[in-house]
């Protein structure tokens, strides 16, 4: 069973203790989640870093790292999000490993543009052992919340159903020679 004292001891072997928020440990399911400061600095190893490292101890579930945000700011009243817009701004965001952007790999299960300017996306990745898992989730959010008009951004992990290369879009498999 893994403890507070275990995750809290990999934590600051990782990233110095100022930039540590909070740091719990559901100790029936082993679920860990940490909050860092949005100004930790070379954030994107520290995530990677620490997924893998937590990971390693025993008993451990499911990991979760967050950022801290800064004060939200109120959405503009006349902004109309689409699907298509954040589609369109996700494109942005390349997986470093294949070089394809997450839409036209399939990596986008589901996209929500709710009421209220907050976004929804659940997705997945190409093998639930991708070691950049964590840079490209913050990489999808931080995209979102560049977006003028969004107030938030909730990004769900899913590997159910597993992503296949059939996921690609049409226009990419034909440039990648799978037709």
């Amino acid at each position: 069973m893994v403890t507070k004292e275990d995750v809290e001891k990999v934590v600051k072997s990782i990233v110095d203790e100022k930039f540590i928020r909070s740091i719990e440990v559901d100790e029936k399911g082993g679920n860990v989640t940490v909050t860092l400061a949005k100004d930790t600095p070379d954030i994107d190893n520290v995530l990677i870093k620490l997924h893998s490292e937590i990971g390693k101890l025993e008993g451990v579930g499911l990991i979760t790292v967050n950022r801290e945000r800064g004060a939200l700011k109120r959405p503009p009243d006349n902004v109309q999000l689409t699907e298509e817009m954040i589609l369109e701004k996700l494109k942005e965001v390349i997986d470093p490993e294949i070089g394809l952007d997450v839409v036209n790999l399939g990596l986008i299960y589901d996209l929500k543009v709710n009421p209220d300017n907050t976004v929804y996306v659940k997705m997945t990745m190409t093998t639930p052992g991708c070691p950049l898992t964590m840079w490209i989730l913050r990489a999808v959010e931080d995209k979102i919340l560049e977006i003028p008009g969004v107030k938030d951004a909730e990004i769900e992990l899913t590997f159910d159903p597993p992503w296949t290369p059939d996921r690609i879009s049409p226009e990419y498999k034909k440039k990648l020679g799978l037709y």
